[in-house]
């Protein structure tokens, strides 16, 4: 058995940014920072749930992306600082940019995500990377720079590799798809906004519901800063990460991250569980939700 931390949608922020480091988009997103983002995400709160994470003992650490706020270096220090008891303590970290780590043109261009995080990523996307016997993780880049929405995409070149790869993959074998954007919400949820979405949404929850039809999948991302756990009618689970840093009624201590326990042996054993703070700001105490998302 494999046990592996998924976290997510980090978002380390700098309130002070240098009048020339206000390019383009960056703008609108100090603005919104100073008036609401800081209010909602709380950069501590990732330090309890490294701590937690580090006691379960897991050799394998998934990041969805979002490490950041408007793509500074000073947010991506701060993540991996914090990431660091962790990063260390694992035999293997994967990580995929999310698209506030590619907030503007420049931080594109000057490949910072890769700059911070490339001994996480692979060479080229898609990768298919082996974990243990029987797993693998399928890692996707959805984050581009925009002008103003924040919408995703993977581009042509990306979706044709994506099927040739699980074509490719032996009938009855589990992969884990690590991907920032969602593709859809499970049915209580609000419909994501139009600019909000990954542009090939519906083509990519095509080819994954076509693959599992002989393929064990769990689709893992963050991008929507609410953690779910939802066992889709395509035939593939859908794993959201949650914000840790983020705090909301629902979750007044942050969003808290997953645990996967991948079982080699008995896929069927494959357990997700939901970490995270409840209770009072006095006395918070972990919680635990379990899911089998193979059956």
């Amino acid at each position: 058995m494999t046990r592996a931390v998924l976290i997510g949608d980090i978002h380390c922020y700098q309130l002070w940014v240098a009048p020339w480091q206000l390019l383009g988009k960056r703008i609108l997103g100090q603005i919104n920072l100073w008036k609401s983002r800081r209010k909602r995400f709380d950069a501590a709160r990732l330090d309890v749930v490294v701590q937690k994470a580090l006691r379960l003992g897991p050799e394998l650490l998934l990041l969805s992306g979002d490490f950041s706020t408007t793509a500074m270096p000073r947010e991506f220090e701060q993540a991996i600082t914090k990431l660091k008891p962790l990063t260390d303590a694992v035999q293997q970290v994967l990580a995929v940019p999310g698209n506030h780590d590619r907030y503007t043109y420049l931080a594109t261009r000057s490949q910072l995500p890769r700059h911070y995080l490339g001994d996480w990523m692979p060479a080229k996307f898609p990768a298919m990377i082996p974990v243990s016997k029987s797993w693998s993780v399928l890692m996707l880049d959805s984050a581009v720079p925009r002008k103003i929405t924040s919408r995703g995409e993977l581009g042509q070149e990306q979706i044709n590799q994506l099927i040739r790869l699980l074509d490719a993959t032996a009938d009855g074998q589990n992969i884990i798809v690590l991907c920032h954007y969602a593709i859809g919400n499970p049915p209580a949820f609000s419909r994501m906004k139009h600019n909000h979405q990954l542009a090939e949404q519906q083509a990519l929850i095509d080819i994954l519901g076509r693959a599992a039809k002989r393929l064990n999948i769990i689709f893992t991302h963050g991008h929507v800063h609410y953690p779910w756990a939802w066992p889709r009618d395509e035939g593939f689970f859908d794993l959201n990460s949650g914000s840790p840093t983020m705090m909301d009624p629902h979750f007044p201590h942050g969003q808290g991250f997953w645990e996967l326990e991948l079982d080699d042996k008995d896929v069927a054993q494959t357990c997700l569980t939901h970490h995270v703070l409840q209770g009072s700001f006095d006395n918070p105490k972990w919680t635990q939700t379990q899911f089998r998302p193979i059956k």
